[in-house]
């Protein structure tokens, strides 16, 4: 491996050391940590990637949900905190549709579970996280507003 991946690897493994890593409410990854470790994650794809962002409408739902979504996820999926209360999951996936797939399935999950918690989806084959981040958040703005929710963050 290239020194400077090395350097790059060790700097934010200390980063995250620093950081407040964990969120108080939920366990996942901070926001912050999350960050540092899906870039990093990125650059070490190898095909594609989704990114779900996942809305709870309701406080204090984030457990259920985690509950409902953990049968289709693998230890080497990324969870953690967006922004004040959104769940945010990076998950490699082979083929650019396999994103749509789990998110479709992530859906009808929370749905047959009675969990009102609208998620966006993205899928890339490229490193930029901000790219894609943005792109969820879009995809589930659209959904909220297909659904006749507005929604302020």
């Amino acid at each position: 491996m290239p020194a400077i991946l090395l350097v790059q690897r060790w700097s934010l493994r200390e980063t995250v050391k620093v950081e407040k890593a964990f969120d108080d409410e939920t366990g996942l990854w901070s926001e912050a940590a999350w960050r540092i470790q899906a870039q990093q994650k990125l650059y070490d794809a190898r095909g594609h990637v989704a990114v779900i962002i996942i809305d709870p409408d309701e406080s204090g739902s984030d457990q259920r949900i985690l509950q409902v979504i953990a049968s289709g996820l693998n230890p080497s999926d990324l969870l953690g905190r967006y922004g004040t209360r959104q769940i945010v999951v990076l998950i490699p996936v082979g083929r650019r549709e396999a994103g749509l797939f789990l998110s479709t399935g992530f859906r009808s999950d929370l749905a047959r579970a009675g969990v009102n918690a609208p998620l966006g989806c993205a899928t890339t084959a490229d490193a930029e996280l901000e790219g894609l981040l943005i792109e969820a958040m879009s995809d589930l703005m659209a959904r909220r507003a297909a659904a006749g929710v507005h929604h302020t963050w």
